[in-house]
């Protein structure tokens, strides 16, 4: 009679778990851009109207990243975001906000929201961070406790977050503050 193999089934097992937890590291990390941010109109002539939001011309973000990006996004993705993709399929994200917060308290608390390690950005608004947690770099800036935004790049298939991105976003907060 043939013996019967008691680690069969472990093999099945840990395949549905890993299936079942791919979507719940996705969703962490999208988690932060919709809950931290929210949406915000920004005047200004750098901008163009899609659904609720004036989101900035794709000529401003292809010429702060030196990459050609479409968009934005005639559906924002159901996000308070303008959503731009480049050829590879990395998507970037504006988001506009109204902090509701004193400079103190957003220099005090927006690294810890946005994941640490962020590190001080100068030259962007009244205060600014970036960092690369949650699989997307991103840089957040305050210009006042009614005025503030977000720049992420999410690398295309769940991609390491390269310095280059980090570099990309900072670029596009440093032409939108600007504007």
């Amino acid at each position: 009679m043939p013996r019967k193999n008691p680690w069969r089934g472990v093999g099945v097992i840990l395949l549905g778990l890993g299936i079942a937890l791919a979507p719940v590291t996705a969703a962490s990390a999208s988690k932060h851009k919709t809950t931290h941010h929210k949406a915000k109109r920004k005047s200004g002539s750098g901008g163009s109207n899609i659904g609720s939001l004036n989101c900035p011309k794709q000529s401003l973000i292809a010429s702060a990243t030196g990459t050609t990006f479409t968009g934005p996004s005639a559906n924002n993705g159901g996000t308070a975001a303008c959503i731009y993709t480049d050829a590879a399929g990395n998507e970037l994200n504006v988001i506009f906000d109204s902090p509701n917060e004193s400079r103190s308290q957003f220099v005090s608390t927006d690294p810890s929201n946005i994941g640490e390690p962020a590190q001080a950005v100068s030259g962007l608004g009244e205060a600014a961070f970036t960092t690369t947690t949650y699989g997307h770099a991103e840089v957040d800036v305050y210009e006042s406790s009614s005025k503030g935004f977000a720049v992420t790049l999410d690398p295309a298939n769940q991609a390491a977050v390269t310095p280059a991105d980090l570099t990309e976003v900072v670029a596009v907060a440093h032409s939108l503050a600007k504007g």
